[in-house]
């Protein structure tokens, strides 16, 4: 890895003060991008040819889709996890065969795979975390231990395999979830009962999970999406207005905000603790003024596009500070706006519908995401104008309606 440019930082923002990378007009290196697919994909891929990277895009090869207008025809590789010695060579291949200097993962299975075999891809640089680094803030047990070593505010948290849980439970309501995080499948889900959390946290372990219980922070949820290295800390910190599933899923509605002084202690805190450079997305919940760690990724997010819509060319950045590459810092000036899921606010819609008849809304989630997407501040990620997006749609509502099948199957195979 070439060196980080130094900067001069003040409030958690950096302002440029020597940089050392390719002269002005140069060629930039090539960057390969996994995955292409949407959310963050056609976004990241978009930044970076702005920025003036040679692009090179990969898609899983068992899937459809992988398109967009900055990467037309994406490379295809096996699956990192049902094949992940098949994904190296392939990775590898494509990374020697195009010249990469610079890998960008944004799919946390392939996150994972690399944190532990990147060293097995030679001198490229991964923009993403080392084994130790995966393990400190994206495991959420060890993100959770991590912080109270720290000193910062943990909610009560219990880890629960196939033998129980290895403590009491936290008071409910209560956020389940899985101690890794995966590209597909389970997701966080709020409880209010005990019947809840005991049918959820069956399921996460018959999936082969081990199970995270912690009591639900009632209050604000804020995201910080960060850039960091040797002398550099540029973010952006946004106020989570609706989540997907409601409570305790994704972020589907968030907007920039300036971070209470406290929040963007506790994020950098997190972040020089494990000694990580890259771009990461760190959670908190906040409760009377206090900020509880809720979950690390240690890579360009689904979320990207909302750092883009307020100012932060997020991608660029990352991939300058990790190549040590002349770059414009961000001045923390945020544009103010709305970033929506579309995606996920769809998934809302279609459940409001569902349940219309016993106090769904979707008229509510209909007028939202109209105000959002008809608001000159506002953007629709991805875009309902965007053609190459329909194809990944249907896909995923048919992964999601066969889901119990293929459970059911895993399930006779074990």
């Amino acid at each position: 890895m070439g060196r980080i440019p130094q900067v001069l930082e003040h409030h958690g923002h950096s302002t440029a003060r020597s940089h050392r990378g390719s002269r002005r007009g140069a060629p930039r290196p090539t960057v390969l991008v996994l995955w292409t697919g949407y959310p963050p994909g056609p976004r990241v891929c978009a930044s970076l040819k702005r920025a003036g990277f040679r692009l090179v895009g990969a898609y899983p090869e068992s899937r459809m889709g992988g398109r967009s207008t900055s990467c037309l025809s994406p490379r295809r590789y096996p699956s990192p996890t049902a094949q992940p010695d098949r994904f190296m060579g392939a990775v590898a291949r494509i990374c020697r065969e195009e010249g990469v200097a610079a890998l960008v993962p944004l799919d946390e299975d392939i996150v994972r795979l690399l944190a532990e075999r990147g060293h097995e891809l030679g001198a490229v640089t991964i923009v993403g975390p080392g084994a130790g680094q995966y393990g400190t803030l994206c495991d959420k047990l060890e993100l959770t231990r991590t912080a109270r070593e720290l000193g910062l505010d943990t909610p009560e948290t219990v880890l629960v395999d196939g033998n129980g849980p290895d403590g009491p439970w936290p008071p409910l309501p209560s956020i389940v979830k899985p101690r890794t995080s995966r590209s597909e499948e389970a997701k966080p889900m709020a409880v209010d009962t005990a019947a809840e959390r005991d049918a959820y946290v069956a399921e996460l372990v018959a999936d082969g999970h081990e199970a995270i219980v912690q009591e639900r922070i009632l209050g604000p949820r804020w995201v910080i999406q960060s850039v960091r290295g040797p002398g550099v800390f540029e973010c952006v910190a946004f106020q989570v207005r609706e989540m997907w599933p409601r409570g305790a899923g994704l972020a589907s509605m968030k907007r920039p905000s300036e971070p209470p002084p406290e929040l963007l202690s506790a994020a950098r805190a997190l972040l020089d603790h494990a000694d990580y450079c890259g771009p990461s997305g760190i959670s908190f919940m906040e409760r009377d003024g206090r900020f509880y760690p809720h979950d690390a990724n240690l890579r360009l997010g689904a979320t990207t596009a909302a750092s883009l819509h307020s100012g932060f060319d997020f991608p660029r950045r990352a991939v300058e500070v990790a190549l040590g590459l002349d770059g414009v810092p961000f001045s923390g000036a945020f544009r103010a706006g709305t970033h929506m899921r579309f995606d996920l606010e769809l998934e809302a819609l279609v459940d409001a519908w569902r349940r219309r008849h016993d106090g769904g809304r979707p008229g509510k989630v209909a007028r939202r995401m109209a105000a959002v997407g008809l608001s000159p501040r506002g953007m629709l990620d991805p875009s309902p104008l965007d053609a190459f997006w329909f194809g990944p749609l249907f896909a995923r509502a048919a992964r999601r309606l066969t889901r119990p099948i293929r459970r059911a199957l895993r399930a006779r195979t074990v």
